[in-house]
């Protein structure tokens, strides 16, 4: 599962954005992208995404289809399954995200998701947190 709207703190919603993807790059509905040189990119781990796909995208040798994202903002919540265990020890924590940019980890150091709440299961948790 990756990275899911559940809300936001004042209740906004954000407006649907339209970027080109970065030649021969695809994206994955729910993915956290960062824009270079005016394209979306897959996120680095520990760098705050800038935008959340809203969509797949299947890459283009030359990318000429537009693809749909929202803008992160840190009043907004989202849910996402994790790639371990994230422990109820890890909320008010900050993670750092997979390398696919679809989940956060339950590694602490030069986080990037703040964990809000978590289920606790073993191997692949559900949590909900913000990037901040």
């Amino acid at each position: 599962m990756a990275f899911k709207r559940c809300g936001s703190i004042n209740g906004a919603q954000s407006p649907i954005e339209y970027y080109l993807l970065a030649d021969a790059e695809g994206a994955t509905l729910g993915q956290c992208l960062t824009q270079t040189s005016g394209r979306l990119t897959n996120c680095a781990t520990t760098t705050i995404p800038q935008f959340i796909a809203l969509c797949d995208r299947t890459a283009e040798a030359t990318s000429v289809t537009p693809l749909p994202v929202e803008r992160v903002r840190e009043d907004v919540e989202y849910s996402a399954k994790t790639t371990a265990t994230a422990a109820a020890t890890l909320i008010g924590n900050k993670v750092i995200l997979h390398t696919d940019g679809l989940s956060p980890t339950a590694t602490a150091s030069s986080g990037v998701f703040e964990i809000s709440a978590t289920d606790a299961a073993a191997t692949n948790s559900n949590v909900r947190g913000y990037f901040r």
